[in-house]
Order: structure tokens, then C-alpha cells, then sequence
């Protein structure tokens, strides 16, 4: 497509999305206020923001992401015309974090087409400490290997030598990413949306239970991909109405990884170690201590690792399993609290004993399910833990104010933490820890599943939904 034609697409393009944004903002302003109740006031805020923002059609952000879509839309009729002449569709994964991979029934989905070509790239997210710490180097090639023994068609973006290897050698025509930052965390990365050469899918590797708005919906390296696949009606309401894209690029499909929810229960694999008649706890803490954002201080690792140690050692016949958030070793050791040896020698303790298991991986649904009862203090699995229909104690950090900590939260995360049992000390979870795993009793279960019902979408068939939506587009 030359020059001139590729001008006329975008002035075209922009007179008509300019009336759309007049229009639409509109609507929306007078629906704010009847909407929150006092306490979501920094939600408010910043929707309302969003609004006012799409009202000044003049500006410089707005010019910015209509060339971005029309480069998108450019490089969308290139790829058709690449089909056109029976060649398939290279698509791309990048991979980050092993414990954050969203994406697995998408690429199944993709390797029993005859349009896709999936593979993945594993970029790790611990590239800076590769060159230090030989640890971190073999835990790369650890995960690397462990996703190759999946079946995964997998690039490691390290050489050898430990040098980075540039995304362009592994030449996709669609990058599916699930880091919001992705350009702002890895240098090596940072035109992964503005290029010439592939398409950017946005896919969250967690659901948003977080009171973060201008990072979930007012992103911009988001909003300039070609599409964001959404998991929740809540999400996709955020992003429609009030976010300050419009929500150019969203398309609400469900959650992939909550796929695996679907299949036979009989069918889903955990470690030999704990794949017993025994029940399974999960105690799943988070990294977010001492944050500069003070209302996502969440995490409480720092004074229960004793006691949850404790618990393993107290109940030999309840299988106990650790699943940190992986940024938890870093933070410790940043903050002083913990050097990485004293982490790692917690860890081999835990692992030590012959009902404690250490688990890292991302791809943990079918431990969800054949667990009992998950105790954390993070935000992501308090979505994802919903669709087991379990229990949940959920963690509090006590030295916070009950009232500022829940500013921490969204709205579909608050939905989902009222129906969890909240521990503020030791002594509540030791009360809810008795009725749960040995009274056998958990008062709000039904809650719990109409909740689910209202809030989530396609459990089962989400990356179904995204691989057909992707092949009507391209070949249509």
C-alpha cells in the first residue's frame, strides 16, 4: 500500500472515529455519579477522568492512537493477502514469567487449525540478574525446559552466551503478550506495539481484582495493539465506557486460562508428591511489600512464613503446597528482610518435609481443582480461585486500616472478596483454618457460585472463542 493511499486510510479513519469519541463521551457523563457509592471515590475519579479526556477530540494522545490503529489495520490487509497465498499464520507468545501463562488454550486451539503456526519465545522477565546470579540463569533454563516437556514449540531469546535475541529473528505475523508493560519493562522490547512487521495481541496473565485503573484501562501500549481480549463483563463495561480509549481494541471473550476448569476432573495432573488421598491446602502469598503505592500493601509473607511453616510440620495429613508470587525472592532480599539464600533454604525446608511442595508453575488450574482451600494475600488468584467453588481465606495485611485497604481493591475484586473469609491475625485464620478443614463447613459456597455465574463468561471455550474470532477476521 504506498504512501498517499496509506494518508487518505488515516484522515479518513480519523474524521469518523473524531465523531464518534463527540458523541459517545456525551452519553457517559451523566451516568457517573449514579453509579459508585462513596467508598470506589478513586475509581470515580478516574473514569471520570477517562471521559473528559475522550471529550477533547483535539488531542495529541487520540491522533496518536488512531495512526496506530491505522497501521494496525495496514499491516491486518497485509497478513490477509500473505493467506491469500496459502501461507500460514505465524503466531507468537512471549513468555515472561513461567507462573504467568494465560495462554494455553488458545495455542491448542491454534495447532488443530490449518491457519496458525503457534510457538512461543521465552523472554524472561530476569534477564537483568542473568549476568550476576547463575541462579537465576538456571531457573530460566529450568522454565525453558519445563514448557519444551509440555509440547510447547518453544525459541529460548537467550543465546548461549546469554545475549538477547531480537523478537524481529523469529519473524511472527501476530505477538500475543500478557505483560500491560511489556515496552516499559523490557528494553530489548520496547517497540513491540509501534512496528511494521507484526500484529500485538493484549491477553492480562490475571484477572483484575486490583484498584489500579489507569494501569488496566488507561493504558496506552495496550490501547495502540491490534485487539485486547478481555476476561470479565466488568472489565469490558470499564473499558467501553469509560476508559479514555473507548475501548478501540477490546473484545470481551472470557478468560483462556480458566479453560481447564472444563475438562474431567480425573484428567488434571498435580505432583506425584501430593497426588494422594490426603486433602491440599495452598498458601500463596504476595510480593507487594512496602510498595510506593501504598493501598496495594497487601502482602503478609513477612509475618506468617513461620507460622504457615508451622502448619506443614503441625498437619502431616494435609499436603501443604508454597506458591509465591515470583517476584516475592526479590522483594525480600530488596527490602532486607530475607537474603535470596534464606529464601531459598525456606523453600527447600518446605520442600523438605513429606507433605510440603514448592510449586513455580503457571499453568496451576488443576492444582486449583484438586485442592481444598487456598489462603493468600494476592490479587490475581482471588478471581481465578473463584471457579473452583472452594473456600478461600484471604489474608490481611493488620498493620493497614481495614478501610484504606479495601481502596486496594476493584470492584469485581471487592465483589469476590466478600464472599472469602478475611483473616486479620493469626488467630482467625487458626478459627476459619478448624471450620474449614476439619468442621467441614463454608457458609458462603453458594454465594460463591452465583457470583461466579454473574461475573465471567465462555468458562471453558474462552480460547475457542479467541482463535475463531481471529480466523473470521482473516479470512473474511
Amino acid at each position: 500500500m504506498n504512501n498517499s493511499i496509506k494518508l487518505l486510510y488515516y484522515k479518513f479513519l480519523k474524521n469518523i472515529c473524531i465523531g464518534k469519541y463527540q458523541n459517545y463521551c456525551k452519553t457517559q457523563q451523566n451516568l457517573l455519579e449514579q453509579e459508585l457509592v462513596p467508598e470506589y471515590i478513586n475509581y470515580k475519579t478516574n473514569r471520570n477522568t477517562g471521559i473528559i479526556y475522550r471529550s477533547k477530540t483535539n488531542s495529541d494522545e487520540i491522533d496518536i492512537l488512531l495512526k496506530f490503529q491505522t497501521l494496525n489495520k495496514i499491516k491486518e490487509i497485509e497478513l490477509k493477502q500473505k493467506i491469500k497465498q496459502g501461507k500460514k499464520v505465524k503466531v507468537c507468545f512471549i513468555v515472561t514469567y513461567i507462573s504467568k501463562i494465560a495462554f494455553e488454550s488458545i495455542y491448542r486451539e491454534m495447532e488443530k487449525s490449518n491457519l496458525f503456526e503457534p510457538f512461543i519465545v521465552f523472554y524472561d522477565a530476569q534477564e537483568n540478574y542473568f549476568n550476576d546470579f547463575d541462579y537465576e540463569w538456571n531457573e530460566h533454563q529450568n522454565g525453558f525446559q519445563i514448557l519444551k516437556d509440555r509440547g510447547y514449540k518453544i525459541y529460548n531469546g537467550f543465546d548461549v552466551h546469554r545475549n538477547f535475541i531480537p523478537l524481529y529473528e523469529f519473524k511472527p505475523d501476530i505477538v500475543f503478550t500478557s505483560d500491560i508493560n511489556m515496552d516499559k519493562l523490557h528494553n530489548h522490547l520496547s517497540n513491540i506495539y509501534l512496528n511494521t512487521n507484526y500484529l500485538t495481541c493484549y491477553l492480562n496473565y490475571s484477572i483484575n481484582t486490583a484498584n489500579n485503573y489507569p494501569y488496566h484501562y488507561n493504558n496506552r501500549g495496550v490501547a495502540t495493539g491490534w485487539k485486547m481480549f478481555v476476561e470479565s463483563r466488568t472489565d469490558y463495561t470499564e473499558l467501553m465506557k469509560y476508559s479514555k480509549y473507548c475501548g478501540v481494541n477490546t473484545v470481551l471473550t472470557g478468560y483462556p486460562k480458566l479453560d481447564s476448569y472444563a475438562k474431567p476432573l480425573e484428567d488434571c495432573k498435580i505432583p506425584e508428591k501430593i497426588n494422594n488421598e490426603n486433602p491440599i491446602v495452598i498458601y500463596a502469598p504476595h510480593f507487594s511489600i512496602a510498595l510506593e503505592q501504598e493501598h496495594r500493601n497487601w502482602a503478609t509473607f513477612q509475618y506468617y512464613y513461620e507460622y504457615f511453616l508451622s502448619l506443614v510440620k503441625k498437619h502431616p495429613n494435609i499436603n501443604f503446597v508454597f506458591k509465591p508470587h515470583p517476584e516475592l525472592r526479590h522483594r525480600l532480599h530488596y527490602l532486607q528482610i530475607m537474603t535470596m539464600d534464606e529464601f531459598d533454604k525456606y523453600v527447600e525446608e518446605w520442600n523438605s518435609l513429606p507433605n510440603g511442595l514448592y510449586v513455580f508453575d503457571g499453568e496451576y488450574i488443576d492444582l486449583f481443582r484438586k485442592s481444598d482451600l487456598l489462603i493468600q494475600d494476592s490479587g490475581s488468584f482471588i478471581g481465578e480461585w473463584l471457579s473452583t467453588g472452594k473456600p478461600c481465606m484471604f489474608l490481611i495485611n493488620y498493620k493497614r486500616k481495614f478501610r484504606t485497604y479495601l481502596n486496594g481493591f476493584s470492584i469485581l475484586g471487592r465483589k469476590i472478596l466478600d464472599k472469602y473469609y478475611l483473616c486479620h491475625n493469626q488467630e482467625e485464620i487458626d478459627k476459619y483454618f478448624k471450620m474449614i478443614m476439619f468442621d467441614k463447613q463454608d457458609p458462603m459456597k453458594e454465594e460463591r457460585i452465583k457470583l461466579k455465574d454473574e461475573l465471567f463468561i465462555n468458562i471453558g471455550c474462552a480460547g475457542k472463542k479467541i482463535v475463531e474470532y481471529l480466523t473470521d477476521i482473516l479470512t473474511n
